[in-house]
């Protein structure tokens, strides 16, 4: 747990009333700063002292408006409480800068998004009377209605939200309201129930129309994206249940083809949820119609890959004929009804803290101010993101826990409409400076913290920090959404304990960015073809450090602790302890990339590559990492894929040392400019193509060296590239590796990650020595990762 009480700030001179004129100080209060105090009893016409405290943030934010700097700062203290938070906290421009909000020490302030639900205010189900809003109730399955309870969510005037089309690559919208019990966020009413989906033995397609994929501009003929509202217009796909019971059950979940949805017999807004063209991002489609006689289940919005059996594993999502288990809730959205269906835990609703995240905007927005801080609070409940900064300086995030957002805790810059796979993918207003510290991110339905700052046009740094915080559960509604987005140039996460989620902590898209002393544990639990570090599709994203850090207990289906996907170049990853992981490294036709001095325990395999050269020209997914490529290192005005000779002799002289190369890189191209297509006897040669080590089809520079494998299986070269590997290009490829089957027999700790510097037989291994594992018991440790 963070730290709850922060510290006692210094208090201030002068306290200003509501009016805006200076009153007396209070009695014992050092100089220097200008306080105000916000309270749950505090009144509209307050001054905003102590013992005259405001009633809102708002109030003591106006208060302050204009009259806090660098020199004089403002502090607003927030009185023991749960406010309810109907709105969205503005802090915006120069009058509200310099300023911190927070927590009285020693009192806890909670923001609840959430509505509580009192027990009282349910009723069983059987209770419940014959009227239209009730209507729905006949889809309650016979065997759980005597353990079911209702709330009229619409009478009481709360929220019943709205399911919207989300998924990996779809633009992020706003979740619909989750129910909490007990600070456990429940299930929305599914089949199959628990951890089990539907496969191809259960379901198989029918019809398998283009995913939205498809269209977009590195996929098309003409190199045009399909707008995205005609996108959302495209056919989804059509299933055929096989399994007797699924075939049975699913006969209700939507209204038969052509007919109007009978609200006590049909499902009216169900939905697949889950994995439909691919085992790493999670799309969901609405199921349209059932026609029970063909055993055809119909769903509209597309997927974003086209479907296939083979990679078929979802739910059927928000299905009151479902409901069957304790922990499941349903809305009947119908007509307006707005009406809750629970099976609570236990099967009552007595004793039990039970409430509906209602919130669906951030609970602060911080934009164009300059050194403000939120210390101290809780912020409980929100459809979207938790903490939004934009065009923010040198402000912090302190002390906070967030939970029960179903977006991203902290959002730090945006990002266009692009999706992350296409070349014009850009963030922006991201900043500078910006700093969450010390914090407890959890039970999230996207990520952590979204990082965007610097430009890599030229190199300006962002500088944001991450570091010192926990986040663990994340990812639950969402795939690609981690624990750190680092994107830009220039930001750091370190000493942050990342764990439990079913996807990704990492992922990288911009330069020089510092992953270190972290402890990652127990990640892309519920995904295949992975990584809990994720960078790729770029040959730009250069000089990216990874060190120091532990990856242990790694869901095995196909992941990997560091993945460089698709010409991911110049990463570096020294000094890093894997545990328990199924893959350590996966290195794919990129450049120069450096893994030296990690520890690989319990590994099946320490690394594997994946060549271009299996493939024929075009290389997968050239469109983009070719004009990615030329976004930053091919001369032009800047417009387009070009960059400024002025910027390009910034990369140059940036990255010269360390890439000595990298004047040379070219992408395999005929004298006319064209991409090459297929090997010639002239311009596009075998050698100039796969051969060139300056060619970009050519992962040369790699390096893999002074690894410590302690019961860790080799490194597994391709058998798909016709004998060729990452090693035929660098032959010094996996150096100096020592091998021994146990811990002890490297006299290594895994519990602190230290050798033993007497005794261990690294000191005597060449390439190694005592001078090395002194500077790795030195830098490597476990200790203070996470919230102080």
């Amino acid at each position: 747990m963070p730290r709850r009480a922060m510290g006692v700030l210094i208090a201030s001179v002068l306290v200003v009333t509501a009016a805006g004129a200076p009153a007396s100080a209070e009695p014992g209060l050092p100089a220097g700063k200008t306080v105000v105090y916000v309270a749950k009893d505090g009144d509209e016409g307050a001054t905003g002292t102590k013992s005259d405290p405001f009633a809102t943030v708002e109030q003591a934010r106006d208060a302050l408006a204009g009259r806090t700097s660098a020199r004089r700062p403002g502090v607003v203290y927030i009185r023991e409480g749960v406010y309810q938070t109907s709105k969205t906290v503005q802090l915006s421009g120069a009058e509200h800068s310099y300023v911190t909000y927070a927590a009285y020490p020693g009192e806890q302030v909670e923001f609840a998004g959430v509505t509580t639900l009192a027990p009282g205010d349910f009723r069983k189900l059987s209770d419940v009377p014959d009227e239209a809003r009730w209507s729905s109730k006949a889809r309650v399955p016979d065997a759980a209605a005597g353990h079911v309870y209702v709330y009229d969510l619409g009478a009481k005037g709360i929220p019943a939200g709205v399911i919207m089309k989300n998924g990996f690559n779809w633009k992020p919208q706003p979740f619909a309201p989750e129910l909490i019990t007990d600070d456990a966020t429940q299930t929305l009413a599914q089949y199959p129930n628990g951890d089990e989906k539907l496969d191809s033995a259960a379901i198989t397609v029918k019809e398998a129309p283009k995913g939205a994929r498809d269209y977009f501009s590195d996929k098309t003929e003409d190199g045009t994206t399909m707008p995205y509202e005609d996108m959302l217009k495209l056919p989804g796909p059509v299933y055929t249940p096989v399994d007797a019971t699924l075939k049975e059950r699913s006969a209700t979940w939507a209204p038969p083809q052509g007919q109007e949805a009978d609200n006590t017999v049909h499902e009216t807004d169900g939905w697949l949820s889950g994995y439909f063209g691919n085992n790493y991002a999670n799309d969901r489609v609405r199921i349209a119609s059932v026609d029970p006689g063909a055993a055809e289940l119909r769903t509209t919005y597309p997927t974003m890959y086209a479907a296939t059996d083979k990679w078929t594993s979802f739910v059927a999502q928000n299905v009151l004929s479902e409901l069957d288990t304790e922990g499941e809730y349903y809305i009947d959205r119908w007509n307006d009804a707005g009406t809750l269906y629970y099976y609570p835990p236990g099967g009552t609703v007595e004793g039990k803290e039970i409430s509906l995240t209602s919130f669906d905007a951030p609970f602060f927005q911080l934009e164009n101010v300059r050194g403000v801080t939120l210390k101290g609070l809780k912020l409980n409940g929100t459809t979207g993101t938790a903490v939004r900064l934009l065009d923010a300086e040198s402000c912090t995030v302190d002390g906070l826990e967030i939970l029960n957002a179903s977006m991203d805790a902290v959002a730090i810059g945006e990002a266009n409409d692009a999706i992350t796979a296409v070349a014009e993918y850009r963030t922006s207003r991201g900043g500078h400076r910006n700093k969450v510290i010390n914090s407890r991110l959890h039970d999230l339905g996207g990520g952590g913290v979204f990082t965007a700052g610097g430009d890599r046009d030229s190199l300006e740094r962002g500088d944001h920090v991450v570091e010192h915080n926990e986040i663990y559960d994340f990812s639950k509604l969402a795939t690609y959404t981690p624990a750190g987005y680092m994107y830009g140039v220039g930001n750091t996460f370190r000493y942050n304990h990342v764990h439990d989620a079913p996807h990704m902590a990492i992922q990288i898209m911009g330069n020089d960015m510092e992953i270190s002393h972290n402890r990652f544990e127990r990640l892309v639990t519920h995904a295949s073809d992975q990584g809990v570090i994720y960078a790729g599709r770029d040959y730009t994203y250069l000089n990216n450090l990874v060190a120091y850090n532990l990856f242990k207990d790694i869901g095995a289906d196909g992941n990997q602790a560091v993945y460089m996907d698709d010409g991911m170049s110049g990463m570096v990853v020294r000094h890093n302890v894997f545990d328990n992981v199924q893959h350590g490294l996966f290195f794919q036709a990129g450049h120069s990339n450096v893994a030296s001095d990690n520890v690989f325990k319990d590994v099946t395999y320490l690394g594997h590559d994946k060549l271009y050269h299996e493939d024929d020209l075009p290389v997968p997914n050239s469109k983009v990492v070719v004009e990615r490529f030329n976004d930053m290192l091919k001369p032009g005005d800047g417009t387009g894929f070009t960059n400024t000779r002025e910027n390009i002799e910034k990369w140059y002289r940036h990255y010269g040392k360390q890439y000595p190369n990298i004047r040379d890189w070219y992408v395999p191209s005929k004298a006319n400019g064209e991409l090459c297509t297929s090997i010639d006897a002239t311009e596009c040669t075998e050698a100039y193509v796969w051969t060139d080590p300056d060619s970009l089809y050519v992962p040369a520079h790699n390096v893999l060296t002074r690894s410590v494998s302690i019961a860790t299986g080799d490194f597994a070269y391709t058998d798909d590239a016709g004998g060729l590997s990452v090693k035929t290009f660098n032959p010094d490829f996996d150096s100096y590796n020592v091998k021994k089957d146990s811990a002890a027999a490297f006299a290594f700790d895994p519990a602190t990650g230290k050798f033993d510097a007497r005794s261990t037989p690294l000191n005597s291994a060449e390439g190694f020595g005592p001078k090395w594992v002194r500077e790795w018991n030195r830098n490597f440790t476990l200790d203070g990762i996470g919230p102080r």
